[in-house]
């Protein structure tokens, strides 16, 4: 188990996470500014240079004209006298500097300004001796701000903006989330402490209404198992309880016993008592896998009739001699395990041969996409509010049954879960006989190509 500290440590605050979240939402709108930025630049680069061009074609204009009224040796003056009207610095340059390509020298051939958009230096050709006018650069920033750029301070303005407003909006959608979370992280630590009646509350937010849902669902569930398995154990406890005892008082009577006839009587219902306890271990795994659908389901075709007409062959000689066994059955084809389904209707007829007081009846048709068994005895019933009560493990509805008929109370309850193996379901109701009628609804299997 994790100390406090690390338990503390693996478990951040409301206030971790917003900050986690917000500084990553703040990264990816700085690199989506600073993306969208560039791509815009070098959409519009080109056309920024052909209107800057275009701009300054006027004051080339100008400064050409102006260089015409004068001698080639006063071109230097006249330039420095012009230049102190501008922002920016206006020179004379004898040769094209050699940045310039051929295709910027090809442009300036042709009396054409040329703008080179790296350095914002605009070059023009001058009015009669070879060599070049060089304006600018034409983007100077003011001295008061050399130390940040304007575009810099509009980016940090829109940062402070928007990230205030976007940090605001994040920690109001976070709250009810961390809540709802918070929430049912506090009811499964407590349903992990042994409190299965835990269960959280409703989510506020949307985002997580589920997972609330999700989990007390499965906190149901797990209590209702949990009840049964721990009801399963005390039941299989009480039943071993009785062959137990009847072994210790056994032992005791073989130490004291002479007679070599009472002493084998003794050991032979010991070896019963010995068989019987095998056998409600053994059955009761058999019950509990099934419960926990670790039995695969095998799904065979047979004959209806032929299948069930070899149960009661099999069952016969288990039948008390004076009752009438009958079956009611077409001679269509049904799918089931047959293994599974051999012990539900084989239980099914010896539940019944306990009860009945003459007749017992089997009938197995089809419905719709489903196969019922029915099993109908003329004994004295079940009371209607005990109806259900007979499917659970281990429960005797007649407590005055001796040890010959009692058996372990799996029978009807194997019926049940096999049933609903099988997709479908088992119950008990009133028979026309006069008894008992108990059914057995399984569904069939879709023909092939539907």
């Amino acid at each position: 188990m994790p100390s406090k500290n690390l338990r503390g440590w693996l478990r951040p605050s409301l206030g971790t996470l917003f900050a986690r979240y917000f500084l990553i939402t703040m990264l990816i709108q700085l690199l989506i500014i600073i993306g969208f930025g560039f791509l815009v630049t070098k959409l519009y680069e080109k056309s920024d240079q052909a209107g800057k061009t275009l701009f300054m074609r006027g004051t080339v204009t100008l400064i050409q004209d102006r260089l015409r009224e004068q001698p080639p040796q006063r071109w230097n003056a006249e330039l420095a006298s012009i230049a102190s009207r501008f922002s920016y610095p206006i020179r004379l340059l004898d040769q094209p500097p050699a940045e310039l390509d051929d295709k910027a020298l090809a442009v300036l051939g042709h009396g054409q300004p040329y703008l080179d958009a790296d350095n914002q230096i605009l070059y023009a050709s001058t009015p009669s001796r070879p060599g070049l006018l060089a304006l600018g650069p034409l983007d100077m920033q003011s001295s008061d701000n050399t130390w940040i750029s304007e575009d810099i301070e509009v980016l940090l303005i829109w940062m402070l903006l928007s990230g205030a407003t976007l940090g605001t909006l994040l920690y109001f959608i976070l709250r009810p989330l961390w809540t709802d979370l918070l929430e049912v992280r506090r009811t499964a630590e407590v349903f992990a402490e042994g409190d299965f009646s835990a269960r959280a509350r409703s989510a506020k937010s949307r985002l997580f209404a589920p997972l609330p849902l999700a989990f007390n669902s499965m906190a149901s569930r797990l209590e209702r198992q949990l009840e049964t398995r721990q009801a399963l154990s005390h039941a299989i406890a009480h039943e071993i309880r009785t062959p137990i005892a009847r072994l210790r008082f056994g032992l005791t009577m073989l130490e004291e016993e002479e007679d070599p006839t009472e002493w084998k009587r003794y050991r032979d219902g010991m070896e019963r008592d010995m068989l019987e306890l095998e056998e409600l271990i053994s059955t009761s795994m058999e019950f509990a896998k099934l419960r926990r659908s670790e039995v695969p389901l095998h799904l065979e075709t047979v004959d209806l009739f032929d299948w069930f007409d070899d149960l009661i062959d099999l069952v016969t000689p288990l039948k008390p001699p004076h009752l009438s066994l009958s079956l009611e059955c077409p001679r269509e084809d049904g799918a089931f395990d047959r293994k599974l389904m051999y012990i539900a209707t084989r239980n099914l007829l010896l539940n019944a041969f306990k009860y009945a007081h003459s007749q017992v009846r089997m009938r197995v048709y089809h419905q719709g996409s489903q196969l019922i068994m029915e099993v109908d005895d003329d004994g004295c019933g079940i009371p209607e509010e005990d109806r259900d009560k007979v499917f659970e493990p281990f429960l005797r509805l007649d407590r005055s049954r001796d040890r010959a008929t009692g058996g372990h109370g799996l029978g009807l309850s194997f019926v049940r879960l096999i049933a609903e193996h099988h997709h479908g379901h088992a119950s008990a109701g009133s028979s026309e006989l006069g008894g008992a009628r108990f059914r057995m609804i399984i569904a069939q299997p879709a023909p092939c190509g539907q």
